[in-house]
């Protein structure tokens, strides 16, 4: 092989080992990350919520590799490539996030009681079932004793679009569940244990 070939391979070898470890740097163990996804249901909650995001999940290095633990169907771990392909995600931290070995297990381990359960369709608390910021909210609550928000019912949140009352209609029918309890990735994102990663 020419001096020139080997040079260049070595050369894009060092950027991308580079380039993985700025990114591992980055974020750390437990981060949140936010997503903002398409479709109809997806500007439902945007709309109801008043907030940008409509998707979350919590980040943990794996592998080599960071992934992405969300609820979609059916809860699972994601790579981190794979989920940024739905919509480049923002991050954010707990305030106090120096977490020890032993409070990143414990979180890995909440996340068993919930792995490959089926995504919650119609957002109920129980956990049968389970949706993003549900999943998010109760590893933290469940693992650390940490809530990282209040937990809301539906009717506080503006149900007044039309694409909302359609979206709300189609789930439920007349028995909307107005005080089912209930969070949001807005509510997460927006809480005051959280900062923004840079």
């Amino acid at each position: 092989m020419k001096p020139f070939k080997i040079l260049s391979i070595v050369g894009l070898l060092i950027i991308w080992l580079s380039f993985n470890h700025k990114q591992k740097l980055k974020y750390q163990d437990g981060d949140i990350i936010f997503q903002t996804t398409g479709g109809d249901i997806g500007k439902g909650i945007q709309m109801a919520t008043h907030s940008k995001y409509n998707h979350c999940g919590i980040l943990f290095y794996e592998n080599n590799k960071w992934m992405v633990y969300e609820a979609i169907q059916p809860v699972c771990k994601t790579s981190l490539v794979e989920f940024n392909k739905r919509g480049v995600g923002t991050v954010k931290r707990l305030n106090t996030a120096n977490f020890t070995n032993d409070q990143i297990q414990k979180l890995k381990m909440a996340f068993l009681k919930f792995n490959n359960k089926n995504y919650d369709e119609v957002y109920g608390w129980s956990d049968e079932k389970i949706y993003c910021s549900e999943l998010v909210y109760k590893m933290y609550k469940n693992a650390l004793n940490i809530e990282l928000c209040m937990v809301k019912t539906f009717k506080d949140y503006d149900l007044s679009n039309p694409l909302v009352k359609e979206k709300l209609k189609d789930k439920f029918g007349k028995e909307n569940p107005m005080d089912e309890n209930i969070v949001s990735p807005g509510d997460l994102f927006d809480s005051e244990k959280l900062v923004l990663v840079k």
